[in-house]
């Protein structure tokens, strides 16, 4: 794969690409990441923004990329009230907060492997996830270009860094890749316009989406439909552990639907689920007499 960081300034062909990345980790999005290829200190992070081509922006309003149909490519950033066209790209870099505490929530045997500068010493790996309702889970490789603190602008007095892309290429986990657990555990489901609960069953998982079981009630079933926004809490008495969970049916038959993950609820206060959470679910499942 090549390097984007090493494109030649005639080369636009990595605009493409640019857009796809852009689009899966737009400005403003929470994503999860991890450092040198070590997938078990996974932390969370937002995207605060891009450089491209020397220009930093911090809203996606400021991005328009054009790929024509006769395979003219270019990219117009708006940076304080001009407009810069660009149709060769020497530098894209992914703008992330540098000290947000993260690392604090590693384990010390993590933390100590980090070294005194952290996860954010310059040349470092960074592998950046997000996850996508049909293409599952999206990586982005990363290497840290810098660390700055703005003297200036609505991040003043902030540590940021920049990530440089590494390739031009996203690697994609697609859902059917992911290992499926087939299980018969109760759930509660509730409707976003419909305060009632209603008992259902979980029939299978996977780190992106779980799918439903109405247990032969034509009420819920007739109630439910693709789109509808909705809130799941599963119980796992066996070990003491309640998990509520808010996100969308993806697709839905007259037997089942299938739920696409989205927030999970900690402390009744939801925020963006994980690949963390996801794992820690599939963990406790695994340990559930009625999974296989």
């Amino acid at each position: 794969m090549a390097n984007l960081y090493n494109a030649g300034k005639n080369d636009h062909q990595y605009i493409p690409q640019i857009k796809e990345m852009t689009g899966y980790f737009p400005i403003g999005a929470s994503v999860d990441y991890y450092p040198e290829f070590q997938a078990s200190m996974t932390m969370h992070t937002i995207i605060l923004g891009y450089e491209i081509n020397g220009h930093i922006i911090h809203s996606q309003n400021q991005l328009e990329i054009i790929i024509s149909s006769n395979g003219n490519c270019f990219i117009t950033l708006h940076v304080d009230g001009e407009e810069y066209e660009y149709t060769n790209i020497h530098s894209f870099s992914v703008l992330l907060p540098g000290k947000a505490g993260e690392e604090y929530k590693l384990n010390f045997p993590s933390r100590a492997s980090l070294g005194s500068r952290g996860q954010f010493r310059n040349g470092n790996a960074i592998t950046l996830i997000t996850r996508h309702h049909s293409r599952g889970m999206v990586a982005l490789e990363t290497q840290v270009k810098e660390s700055q603190i703005p003297k200036s602008g609505c991040y003043r007095n902030h540590q940021l860094v920049l990530l440089d892309a590494r390739t031009s290429e996203l690697e994609f986990s697609e859902q059917r890749t992911h290992h499926r657990l087939e299980t018969r555990v109760p759930l509660t489901i509730q409707l976003a316009h419909n305060m009632d609960q209603h008992s259902c069953m979980l029939a299978n998982y996977s780190e992106v989406h779980l799918q439903i079981k109405f247990n032969n009630d034509d009420s819920l079933s007739k109630l439910v439909k693709a789109g509808d926004r909705v809130i799941l809490t599963l119980k796992l008495d066996n070990l003491y552990k309640t998990f509520v969970i808010s996100g969308t049916i993806m697709r839905k038959s007259k037997d089942n639907a299938i739920f696409t993950m989205q927030e999970i609820f900690e402390d009744g206060r939801p925020r963006n689920f994980s690949l963390m959470d996801a794992l820690d679910i599939k963990s406790c499942l695994l340990q559930h007499p009625s999974t296989h």
